[in-house]
């Protein structure tokens, strides 16, 4: 069932009016992007607008409750999230867990990794503050608390092996050779942090030169900055801005440096995630959970890049 389904729409008004106490109309549904962890909706109703971010069959093995939750205790810290409302976990009213929050207008874009460099300069310094916000005070409770700083990175190698694991057909020699690489050259660290996980142009709500909201926080956990600030100069920000620019933005805003051996490093990290991730898009398709042709891709091709892409690290 999907938003753009009349009984879809008005389960979602029941459910809406049930949540509110008191009768909610839902007037018009857009779907915002295609997405492929989840499927975002604004929604219209008589008491204002709303997005609906609904879960795909388990793309990714990540948590709408976690998700949820940590935008919550963000917003209560002050931190430029959209303010979350609720969250339906059985997936009874619209076939998959999802959660409702409030709509932030921003600029609609042509592409949605287009950021000028004074935005991406305020995108830096809101990366930096969340690096050194104080979760424990935030309250902020997610589902892996590492033993030590230095057990953070440990926590996801493992973490992104057992989804990977856990999706596959069978063993994938490649990634269980880049998984002991990741283990045996962790970096040491000192203090754990609050890591969005998938930092970087397209992932925020701007307008006017400076950024709104920062969204999608399906892949937030706590650890080391040094992958938010990897996966934004090499993944996500790569088609946005030259990486000279974004290196200067980091030092100069963020106040972060790192050398050639440390980007090296988290490089291999984010393709690694990247890779045993999108083992639960082919997982899904195969299995006729979720058939969006986009599954079959990342699955495949998506997959297989980031792949190619992570020998050449290992094997530097």
């Amino acid at each position: 069932m999907t938003l753009v389904d009349d009984a879809a729409q008005g389960a979602l008004a029941r459910y809406l009016s049930e949540q509110r106490g008191q009768p909610t109309a839902v007037e018009d549904v857009r779907r915002l992007s295609v997405g492929h962890s989840r499927a975002m909706y604004r929604v219209d109703t008589d008491a204002g607008r709303f997005v609906v971010r609904a879960e795909q069959g388990g793309v990714f093995g990540t948590s709408s409750a976690e998700e949820f939750a940590f935008m919550g205790a963000l917003g209560r810290a002050g931190y430029p999230v959209a303010a979350v409302r609720w969250f339906e976990p059985s997936g009874s009213v619209l076939g998959q867990p999802f959660f409702v929050m409030d709509f932030v207008d921003g600029a609609e874009l042509a592409d949605e990794r287009e950021m000028d460099e004074g935005t991406a300069a305020d995108f830096v310094r809101l990366l930096a503050s969340l690096h050194s916000l104080d979760w424990e005070a935030a309250e902020l409770s997610p589902a892996l608390v590492p033993p030590s700083p230095s057990d953070a990175t440990h926590v996801q190698i493992e973490r992104w092996a057992a989804i990977y694991r856990g999706a596959a057909a069978a063993r994938i020699p490649l990634l269980d050779e880049a998984e002991a690489w990741l283990h045996l050259n962790a970096p040491p660290l000192d203090r754990l942090a609050v890591v969005h996980g998938d930092a970087g142009p397209g992932n925020v709500v701007q307008a006017d030169g400076r950024v709104l909201v920062v969204t999608d926080w399906e892949f937030a956990h706590l650890g080391d900055p040094a992958e938010d600030w990897s996966f934004c100069l090499a993944m996500r920000g790569s088609r946005t801005l030259p990486r000279e620019s974004w290196l200067a933005l980091f030092e100069e805003v963020g106040g972060f440096r790192m050398d050639e051996d440390g980007w090296t490093y988290w490089e291999g990290f984010n393709l690694f995630k990247g890779a045993c991730a999108n083992c639960t898009c082919l997982s899904l398709f195969e299995r006729g959970v979720n058939p969006a042709p986009n599954m079959a891709i990342i699955g495949t091709v998506l997959h297989r890049s980031f792949l190619r892409r992570l020998v050449q690290v290992v094997h530097a």
